[in-house]
């Protein structure tokens, strides 16, 4: 297959002389693409079928969200793997399946393309990143350049972090309308929020547990304002780890700033917290008669549900690949591959094979 050095070397500089797409601005990158049916990503991206089963499950971004989510994948048993029913079977529900993953140490942490106003650059990043689950090639390593090797192409991707959502969704999707792909695009953010709106035309209250280094509380704010119907709120509370119990640590932090009303929902952005027992919590605080009913139940409205980004992650890739008959069928455990995305010295952003050892080598 045509070795396409375009999406192997991620570099940041594009052209800016080509007209854009009609409507809300994508970046130039994307206009580039869509515009020049001679660039070989546009051929690649319109003649793009993702509808084989013998491709792969990417998951893609910082290497501390992909690697729950890796593992989540590879031992989650929540069907049936005959009939789809939703009951486990003692066989892994993505049995045969290869989960890659693309560690994103090059880029992350991604805050800091905000920090220094290069929101188009942190778009671009997500572009790129889903460019490269597609392709057929990455570099044996960041040194040599000439030395390539074959990787599976995506059937799905998963984007794990919620900047993807904020920055880039919109551009990867507009990209892949425009051009026809039919390569799914998982954010976990964004369908944790469709969800909670599904069926909604009244706004809803979202609280969101986050790790320190994702999301700042106003963009969380935003992006639940656009995504959800009118009226729609947003409370944001970074982790504290030494908090013994998340959910109430969470609620009391409302009550101290005076925030009464009740959540419809609360996403847990942080895979290093306990979503099962906040539920357990929840179902405690929830229940008549309870002493901690008294003080927290008044803040949860009736049918208050959680979630969180494994188990959406896990449900939104199941449900993709069952719909389209996707799954591989074979008679064995989940395995995974696993690249990175290095920074070499010519400027440019490489993927390269990954051995889960110094990310630095």
């Amino acid at each position: 297959m045509k070795r396409i050095y375009f999406l192997l070397a991620l570099a940041l500089a594009v052209s800016c002389n080509r007209s854009k797409p009609e409507g809300r601005p994508v970046i130039n990158l994307v206009s580039d693409i869509i515009t020049d049916d001679k660039n070989p990503v546009h051929g690649l991206v319109t003649d793009y079928d993702a509808a084989d089963p013998l491709k792969s499950i990417y998951v893609a971004g910082a290497p501390d969200r992909c690697k729950p989510i890796l593992a989540s994948l590879k031992t989650c048993d929540g069907h049936d793997n005959a009939d789809g029913r939703a009951v486990s079977d003692g066989l892994p529900d993505f049995a045969g399946e290869v989960v890659c993953t693309i560690l994103d140490f090059a880029n992350t942490p991604y805050g800091r393309y905000l920090d220094a106003g290069k929101e188009e650059d942190l778009r671009e990043v997500t572009v790129r990143t889903v460019l490269s689950a597609m392709d057929t090639l990455c570099f044996i390593n960041e040194f040599d350049k000439n030395g390539v090797a074959t990787k599976p192409q995506a059937k799905v991707v998963v984007l794990a972090s919620p900047y993807a959502s904020a920055y880039g969704q919109f551009d990867v999707d507009s990209l892949f309308r425009v051009l026809g792909c039919n390569l799914p695009v998982v954010y976990p953010l964004r369908s944790m929020l469709d969800e909670v709106f599904e069926g909604r035309n009244t706004g809803a209250v979202v609280g969101v547990v986050a790790e320190k280094d994702s999301l700042t509380a106003g963009s969380y704010t935003s992006y639940v304002a656009e995504n959800g119907p009118a009226g729609s709120d947003c409370v944001v509370l970074n982790t504290d780890p030494s908090a013994p119990d998340p959910l109430l640590a969470f609620l009391d932090s409302c009550l101290v700033a005076g925030k009464t009303r009740p959540f419809d929902a609360i996403l847990v952005d942080d895979s290093s917290v306990d979503a099962d027992a906040m539920r357990l919590t929840l179902k405690r605080i929830t229940t008549a008669g309870n002493e901690e009913s008294l003080s927290y139940g008044k803040l949860v409205a009736p049918g208050c549900r959680i979630l969180d980004v494994m188990s959406t992650v896990n449900s939104e890739c199941y449900r993709l690949l069952r719909k389209d008959n996707l799954f591989r069928l074979d008679i064995a455990y989940p395995r995974s591959i696993e690249y990175k995305t290095v920074a070499t010295s010519d400027g440019t952003i490489v993927l390269t094979q990954y051995d889960d050892g110094d990310p630095l080598r």
